[in-house]
C-alpha cells in the first residue's frame, strides 16, 4: 500500500501564491509616475532657473505667486475679518489695524505682519491671526489689564502688571486704581500686588504706594494712614499690617504712621492734634 507523507503535503501548501501580474504592473506604474513627477518638478524648477536667473528664493516666489493666483481664482479671497477677545478695543479698530482689504487673496495675507500691526494697539497685549478657509480671516486678541496708575513727570498713566504703559484713553474710568510713585518702582510692583491680593478689602483702601530710595514701599491709605514696609519679606509685612489694623482698629484711631521695618516690633506714631480754630474776628 502506498503511504502519503503528511509533512510533504504541508510543505507544498505553505508555498506562497504567485503574485498577480496586474498587481506588479500597478506597482511599477505608480513607481514610474512618481519618479516622472519628481523629475518633472525638478525640471520645471531648473527651467525657471535657466530662463530667469536669480536666487532660489525668487524661484520660490514665482511658484508661490502662481499658487496664490490659482487659489484666488478658485474663490479663496478675504470676504470677512472676524474678531474675538475685544472688550475695550473696538472690533473695527482691530480690523483696520490688520491693513487687509476685502477681496485680497487669502494666501497673500502676511499673517505675522498683520499680527504685529494689531499688537501695536495700546490695549492689545497679544494677538493671533489665522486663515479660516475659504474666505475668512480671524483675529483673536488678549487685552492688557490696568492694575495701577503710574505717576511720571506729574502725569498719571495706566500700567499693566508687567509695567507696560496703556495710553489708550483718559484715566477717568480707572481713577479707583492705586497710584504708584517713584523712579524704578514698576519692576517691583508685581511683588507688592501679590502681597496686597491676600486681603482685597484692605487693598481697596490703598490710595498710593511710593517706592522709597530704590529699596522699599510706603503705603498711603485714603484716611491718611501711612504704612512703612521693610525692604524684604513684603508678603509677611503686609500680613502683619492686616493683623495690626484688625486687632487694634488702627483706622479708628488717630494714627499717622505704622512702621513695620523692624521684624520684631511695630512702631506706631500718633497723628498730632489739630490746632484750635482761630476765633478772632
Amino acid at each position: 500500500m502506498r503511504q502519503l507523507s503528511l509533512f510533504g503535503t504541508q510543505k507544498r501548501d505553505a508555498q506562497p501564491a504567485p503574485r498577480p501580474v496586474a498587481s506588479r504592473l500597478v506597482s511599477r506604474r505608480a513607481l514610474r509616475w512618481g519618479t516622472c513627477a519628481l523629475l518633472g518638478g525638478v525640471a520645471v524648477a531648473a527651467a525657471i532657473w535657466v530662463v530667469q536667473p536669480g536666487t532660489l528664493a525668487a524661484v520660490g516666489e514665482d511658484i508661490r505667486a502662481g499658487f496664490v493666483s490659482a487659489t484666488a481664482g478658485a474663490g479663496m479671497t478675504v470676504q470677512r475679518i472676524d474678531t474675538s477677545g475685544s472688550e475695550r478695543t473696538s472690533a473695527q479698530a482691530v480690523r483696520t489695524a490688520t491693513s487687509v482689504e476685502i477681496g485680497t487673496p487669502i494666501f497673500a495675507v502676511d499673517l505675522a505682519a498683520a499680527r504685529g500691526r494689531v499688537e501695536a494697539i495700546d490695549w492689545v497685549e497679544s494677538a493671533t491671526v489665522e486663515r479660516r478657509l475659504p474666505s475668512t480671516l480671524h483675529v483673536h486678541i488678549v487685552e492688557r489689564e490696568p492694575v495701577a496708575l503710574w505717576q511720571r513727570n506729574q502725569r498719571l498713566v495706566m500700567v499693566d502688571r508687567a509695567g507696560t504703559e496703556i495710553g489708550a484713553e483718559p484715566i477717568g474710568r480707572f481713577a479707583h486704581l492705586p497710584i504708584v510713585v517713584g523712579d524704578g518702582a514698576l519692576p517691583h510692583m508685581p511683588a507688592l500686588l501679590d502681597a496686597m491680593a491676600t486681603d482685597p478689602a484692605l487693598s481697596r483702601r490703598v490710595q498710593a504706594a511710593t517706592w522709597i530710595g530704590g529699596r522699599r514701599w510706603t503705603i498711603h491709605f485714603h484716611n491718611g494712614l501711612e504704612a512703612k514696609l521693610p525692604e524684604r519679606e513684603i508678603g509677611a509685612a503686609w500680613a502683619r499690617l492686616v493683623r495690626e489694623i484688625g486687632e487694634h482698629r488702627l483706622f479708628d484711631e488717630p494714627i499717622a504712621v505704622v512702621d513695620l521695618r523692624l521684624p520684631d516690633r511695630t512702631i506706631v506714631r500718633i497723628r498730632p492734634p489739630e490746632p484750635p480754630a482761630d476765633n478772632r474776628t
